[in-house]
């Protein structure tokens, strides 16, 4: 028996690549064949027992009629965040909204998470606006 490591990656000779990406393997295909062949009868059954009061059904039936929602809109209007000094404003309204109970603490994590990355953003545009200004200075500097 031998102790050696499987080769990682590409185990295949050359000239063959292995299976196109993006391809599904043999059985995968064999049972989505099975159920586009048998949808509609399995259709017809769960809605006959649901209708008939299997809860379960009901809810397989009512999670693909109207699946929950990931994400709700959140109704506030938030300030303009043009640097970080806007920023804490723009925190400050969030805070406010969820002390006078507008908003949950859920949606003051995805508001914050939102402010955090505009801070973000202006950060960055600020040291790309710095580093040509150094750039700019060096290379008169090198005339």
């Amino acid at each position: 028996m031998s102790n050696a490591p499987k080769v990682r990656g590409r185990p295949f000779p050359r000239g063959n690549p292995g299976r196109p990406r993006g391809s599904r393997n043999r059985i995968t295909q064999i049972l989505d064949q099975l159920a586009d062949e048998s949808a509609e009868q399995v259709l017809r059954k769960v809605l006959e027992l649901g209708l008939a009061g299997d809860v379960s059904c009901l809810k397989m039936i009512l999670d693909r009629v109207q699946p929950a929602r990931k994400g709700q809109p959140i109704n506030m209007v938030m300030p303009t965040i043009k640097n970080p000094e806007d920023a804490l404003g723009a925190v400050a309204a969030i805070c406010e909204q969820l002390g006078e109970g507008v908003l949950t603490p859920d949606e003051v994590t995805a508001l914050s998470s939102v402010v955090g990355r505009s801070i973000q953003v202006i950060e960055l545009q600020n040291l790309e606006r710095r580093i040509a200004a150094l750039e700019k200075s060096r290379a008169k500097g090198d005339e």
